[in-house]
Formats: C-alpha cells, structure tokens, sequence
C-alpha cells in the first residue's frame, strides 16, 4: 500500500514537472516574439537591461520568501572564489547574450528569431565537448547537425527579400554562442548557485496547491 502510494505521489510530481517544463518552454517562446513588439520604441540594449532586471528582481523576491530562506545554508553563497567565473557569466550571458539577440532580432523575424534560438543548445553542446571535456553521443551530434542545418536554411536567402537578413541571424547565433558559454560556465558554480536555485523551485512548487 505504502508502495503504491509513493509510485503514485512520484507519477503527480512528473506530471506536475513536465507541465511546469511546458509552461517555461512555451515562455520562453513567446520571447523572441515578444521582444521583436518592443524594440522598434526601446533601443536594444536597454531593452535588455529592463527583461535581465525584471529576472532579478523577480527571483530577488522569490529567494526573499521567508520558508525559502530557513532552507538555505553556509554552501547555498558564492565564495571569493567564484567571482572571477561569476563576472564572465554575467558578461557572456547576462550582457553579450540579450544584447546580440535583441540587436538581431531587428533584422529577422520574430518567428525566425525563435527558432534561430535553438542554437543555444548547440553551442552548449560543442562547447560542453571541445572546450570542457563532456561527451557527446551519436543522436546527440545528428540533433545538433540537424538543427544547425535549420538554422543555415533560415539564413540563407538570395534574393536578399526575405524577412530573416544573414547579418540578423548571424547576430543572434553570436547571441546563442554567449549563452552558450555561460551555460557551460554556470555549470563549474553548479553546486553553489543550481543548489540554491533548485532548493528554491522545489520549495516554491512545495507550496503550491495540488490539483
């Protein structure tokens, strides 16, 4: 019985997980959209200061909740250490990332912007592999060719009257590279910063009524 109830307590919370990760994924869709609305009224890069300051005002007040700060301890902040690798996150992902992408996106469509976004994943990828010693499997690598590929047939455009401009496209894969980086760089900080950030996420879903 007590079996039972565990497997079905585990089957809600992936359930309840995969809807949260269907929600984000649809967020972060309406991004690149989104953005395209704003930047003919907001220059690029301070549209970019506004979205990364909204982020950390937002997750400022998620990490301020009170049953989220009893949970926290002494490994949960960042040491003198850190800083060097913290400032080239906040420059690659935080500075460079949005400014490229929303400098882009002016000469691509918002459509086209969204997909060229994909390219993040890639350049994680070959960065994870070249730079930082990860692995890649065969259905890894034929995914990342496949969505490089995408991307190229995005930007290409002879006839030069399409809406996706190869400079706009070039821009946001620059974009995607930066995020790249700081993906992989994040991932060196990963027990200071993503313990924190996943004790949050779980507290916070803790918390939320069950359906």
């Amino acid at each position: 019985m007590a079996r039972d109830e565990a497997s079905q307590a585990m089957r809600r919370d992936v359930a309840r997980g995969a809807i949260y990760g269907l929600v984000s994924a649809g967020l972060f869709g309406l991004t690149a959209p989104t953005a395209k609305l704003l930047l003919p009224r907001t220059p690029p890069i301070q549209l970019a200061a506004l979205l990364y300051l909204g982020a950390g005002v937002g997750l400022t007040l998620v990490a301020a909740l009170p049953h989220v700060r009893r949970g926290r301890s002494a490994k949960d902040r960042l040491q003198r250490t850190d800083l060097p690798l913290l400032l080239a996150i906040v420059v690659s992902g935080g500075i460079l990332g949005p400014t490229l992408m929303l400098t882009g996106l002016r000469r691509v469509s918002g459509v086209a912007g969204a997909l060229l976004l994909n390219l993040e994943t890639v350049f994680t990828t070959l960065l994870a592999v070249t730079a930082f010693d990860d692995t890649l499997s065969r259905r890894e690598a034929v995914a990342a060719v496949a969505v490089m590929c995408a991307a190229g047939l995005l930007a290409y455009d002879p006839s030069g009257a399409g809406a996706t401009s190869p400079l706009g496209a070039l821009l946001i894969a620059g974009a995607c590279l930066a995020w790249g980086l700081d993906n992989n760089l994040t991932q060196r900080i990963t027990l200071v910063i993503c313990h924190l950030d996943v004790h949050i996420l779980v507290t916070f879903q803790r918390d939320l009524p069950v359906a």
